[in-house]
């Protein structure tokens, strides 16, 4: 059998509880409109004869206003860890900003250790 594990990223609200719920085929995360609702990281495990994936749901990452939410984005970059595999989730529709650019060029990073998060001055 074949297993692994991928963690999804991106800013809130732009549908990563979402796909880790239609991926696992349930309901492990909760979706509302507010953004900021996952606050920890959820995993989801996808069971099929030949595989195992676990998928990891992370906060959305984004501009800390509050001691809060530089836990959340702490939260968020320490998934990158001990993965397989990292999917950038973005919105089609909005324009790309350096979180959004940070978060897509964060899959090409190879090593655990190069993935620091975002310069001050992007925000």
């Amino acid at each position: 059998m074949r297993s692994g594990f991928v963690t999804v990223v991106g800013r809130p609200n732009v549908g990563k509880s979402s796909l880790v719920n239609a991926m696992v085929g349930t309901k492990v995360s909760i979706i509302s409109s507010r953004p900021n609702t996952t606050r920890l990281r959820v995993r989801g495990v996808l069971h099929r004869d030949d595989a195992q994936v676990v998928f990891v749901d992370t906060p959305g990452i984004h501009r800390p206003k509050t001691a809060l939410g530089e836990r959340l984005n702490n939260s968020a970059m320490m998934s990158f860890e001990d993965v397989d595999v990292i999917v950038a989730m973005v919105d089609a529709t909005a324009a790309v900003g350096p979180v959004t650019a940070w978060c897509s060029a964060a899959r090409s990073r190879t090593s655990p250790s190069t993935r620091s998060p975002p310069p001050s001055w992007w925000w």
